[in-house]
């Protein structure tokens, strides 16, 4: 059996388990989040908001927050180093203030773009620019939807080329992806990268490749 099918035959198991692996992780994310630490992120996350600062000295400390869930949540997700899948097959919507935090970080010069969405939500052509060697070498700086979203599962093999290649077709045999995102933190992003004139736009039309 080659690669290929070996691959389609997990996939096949993963989808007759009916996703029991991934359930249980999600509700041991959940379990971590105790009533205690919950009340403690919401006055942490209150008090950011409230902060007599700037949005552009406020982002990286949103994205120090982030953190703090991602490491709760890392033993339980299936999004390790060298899996790429998210950065190479789907869009990921930045804001502006957040182009300017990866440009200010990198020293690469990002893109002026009008006010607006300019985000094409159909298939990218390309990775993301800063997807180097099958890993994001601005892991520290990168962008509020690349921390919030995390795929939850024992692997990747739902993030799979080959499951991914089923899903676009709508073949029955495609895996849907379990996911978990923080959306307590939602609202506060809103705020920071909300401003009058502001862009948003794919991480790809802010940084074109080279």
């Amino acid at each position: 059996m080659n690669e290929s099918n070996l691959t389609l035959q997990r996939l096949a198991e993963l989808k007759a388990d009916n996703h029991t692996e991934a359930r249980a992780r999600l509700a041991a994310i959940e379990a971590a989040m105790t009533p205690q630490w919950r009340a403690t992120m919401h006055a942490k996350i209150e008090g950011l908001s409230k902060e007599a600062s700037s949005p552009r000295s406020k982002l990286p400390k949103l994205y120090a927050l982030m953190e703090v869930v991602g490491e709760l949540r890392a033993p339980h997700v299936s999004c390790k180093a060298g899996c790429s899948a998210c950065c190479r097959i789907i869009p990921v919507e930045i804001s502006e203030q957040e182009a300017k935090h990866i440009a200010a970080a990198t020293g690469r010069t990002s893109v002026a773009l009008p006010p607006g969405r300019h985000t094409n939500l159909s298939r990218v052509d390309r990775p993301c620019p800063f997807l180097v060697e099958d890993k994001c070498s601005i892991y520290e700086h990168r962008p509020y939807n690349c921390r919030s979203l995390a795929a939850v599962d024992r692997d990747a093999l739902a993030c799979s080329d080959e499951n991914s290649e089923l899903t676009r077709a709508k073949d029955p045999r495609a895996v849907p992806v379990t996911m978990t995102k923080m959306q307590a933190f939602d609202p506060l992003y809103r705020d920071l990268t909300s401003k009058k004139g502001m862009a948003w736009a794919d991480i790809r039309q802010f940084f074109p490749s080279p």
